[in-house]
């Protein structure tokens, strides 16, 4: 994808979000068991094998940051094998929330946006959804890719397939 972040990316998509924001995107996401359950260690296998020349990982969901524990122990398997990846996180908690307590897989974030989807905000920053969500960097290498997130075209949006074949549009829409 070339999408949800700079460069070519891997997007991981993780089921169950207890936020349940109004007019969710991906509201079929909410479920925990919205998805397969995947180990980690063979999701890790998985995201090394790829052949392709990628610029990073984008956790999006469902909310990443309610498998936290699971999220940081794929990034511990992935990260120093790939050490040039970033990683963008979105979460509908905000920063400070995360702050508290989700430490093991936030320190392993360069990008964060937060808070939740308002579908009546418009949207503010190519990565937010919508104008309330803020788009952090939280590394020196989130720093340097603020300003390239920053100047990314509005709107952009791919096709993706799904289960038995279904279309998905992926990308953070313009309003």
């Amino acid at each position: 994808m070339t999408v949800l972040g700079p460069g070519q990316r891997v997007i991981l998509w993780v089921a169950g979000c207890q936020l349940n924001c109004l007019n969710c995107l991906a509201p079929e996401l909410h479920p925990q068991d919205a998805g397969r359950e995947l180990r980690i260690t063979r999701l890790a296998s998985r995201l090394l094998a790829l052949q392709f020349p990628l610029a990073g990982l984008t956790l999006s969901g469902g909310e990443p940051f309610d498998q936290s524990a699971s999220l940081a122990k794929l990034l511990d398997q992935v990260l120093p094998q790939r050490p040039d990846w970033d990683v963008i996180a979105y979460s509908g908690y905000p920063l400070e929330t995360l702050r508290r307590k989700e430490a093991a897989l936030l320190a392993k974030v360069d990008i964060l946006v937060d808070g939740p989807y308002r579908s009546n905000i418009p949207q503010n920053h190519p990565l937010a959804g919508s104008g309330n969500q803020q788009v952090h960097a939280l590394t020196e290498r989130g720093q340097a890719l603020l300003p390239v997130c920053a100047a990314l075209p509005d709107g952009r949006l791919e096709l993706g397939l799904g289960t038995g074949n279904q279309g998905l549009l992926i990308g953070v829409a313009a309003k």
